[in-house]
């Protein structure tokens, strides 16, 4: 499998990957020390449904393409993976254990967060430089 020959693409996904879990970490520890164990794990789980959507997702757009057909093609697969990816690890969630509700969406909406915010920082910072 090839991924795309952009390294500064490449890094930016790591860099992303990378904050959202380091922004799960700091939410399941401030969880646990707040509100105890049941809200840490639920954050330690809304988090992970979001990193593990996200890496899943631009693992497949990140893959090289011959066109702009393609490309699009895969941006739109990405997309339906890290739904049903999303979609289904929440339902694993109801299933499994009683979650703190607060807590996990929390931490799910914060990987959200950082996948739009760390890319607008970057992009200022550049700029910025220049």
């Amino acid at each position: 499998m090839m991924f795309a020959r952009d390294a500064g693409m490449r890094r930016l996904a790591a860099e992303i990957l990378l904050t959202q879990a380091a922004t799960t970490f700091a939410i399941t520890a401030l969880c646990a020390l707040v509100w105890g164990r049941i809200a840490a794990l639920s954050a330690l789980a809304g988090g992970a449904i979001g990193l593990l959507a996200n890496a899943a997702m631009m693992l497949i757009v990140l893959r090289t393409h011959a066109g702009a057909t393609a490309a699009v093609g895969r941006l739109m697969a990405g997309q339906l993976v890290k739904v049903v990816i999303t979609v289904g690890l929440l339902l694993v969630v109801v299933r499994s254990y009683q979650a703190s509700w607060p807590a996990l969406l929390g931490a799910y909406a914060a990987t959200l967060f950082v996948y739009w915010l760390v890319p607008v920082l970057r992009h200022r910072t550049r700029r910025v430089k220049d």
